[in-house]
């Protein structure tokens, strides 16, 4: 599916083809992959990442704020002093590793998607359907969303968490406008936080209801679809 420009107001100004800007999503890309070379987690011990795993578990089913060390320690039937031994700084520092290891998962995975992308439109493609997909298959992926937006106004995370995840996201939402730019469509930050919008409230509008990898697919073709369309809305 192509996306026409042609009735886009006046003001919006189009761009040269993608391929004289063919390096505005390879250098976002670049920038991306080296802000999750800065939080690889591939080392992790499977303990540790056990302990995480649980962790997310419980939050998605109960609240991050219900969730104490005694229920993650009945979660992994074991002691709650044993989870000391893996996490010193106890469950403020399993919430920020929970929220760097949900991020590793999503980095590795999109750099994975957007590897065979022969163009701009096929990457952008890409990006919204992995998105989506984890949105809708994966919870706690709701969650990340929530505390990182409680973040920006309520400062609930240590300040370099804070910073980290603000460098993640602007770097995230990098790939999207430097994709539209190759796309040869101008005015695209508005137009990308329209998008992030969406993606993130896939959960919300495609309902849980619809977990069949033919209900999953259909709902990513969906989202492809309507992000297509905001890139071609006059944005003023």
């Amino acid at each position: 599916m192509t996306v026409n420009t042609s009735s886009a107001p006046a003001s919006t100004t189009a761009l040269p083809s993608e391929d004289v800007h063919e390096s505005f999503r390879h250098r976002a890309l670049d920038e991306f992959a080296r802000q999750f070379d800065s939080s690889q987690r591939s080392s992790m011990s499977p303990a540790k990442r056990r302990v995480l795993e649980a962790f997310l578990k419980l939050c998605v089913s109960h609240g991050m704020d219900s969730v104490s060390m005694r229920d993650l320690a009945k979660e992994l039937d074991i002691k709650a002093p044993s989870i000391y031994t893996h996490f010193a700084g106890g469950r403020d520092e399993i919430i920020s590793e929970s929220m760097r290891w949900h991020y590793h998962q999503f980095c590795q995975a999109l750099l994975d998607a957007v590897d065979t992308a022969a163009d701009a439109s096929e990457f952008w493609d890409a990006m919204v359907r992995l998105h989506f997909t984890r949105q809708v298959q994966l919870p706690e992926s709701d969650l990340w969303d929530l505390i990182a937006a409680t973040d920006r106004t309520a400062h609930v995370l240590p300040a370099e968490l804070s910073a980290k995840v603000t460098a993640w996201v602007d770097a995230y939402e990098a790939l999207y406008v430097s994709a539209a730019l190759d796309m040869g469509i101008a005015d695209t930050a508005r137009r990308v936080k329209m998008v992030m919008t969406v993606l993130e409230g896939s959960s919300r509008w495609f309902g849980s209801e619809h977990s069949s990898r033919r209900a999953v697919k259909a709902g990513a073709d969906q989202a492809v679809l309507v992000t297509r369309r905001i890139l071609e809305l006059p944005i003023t």
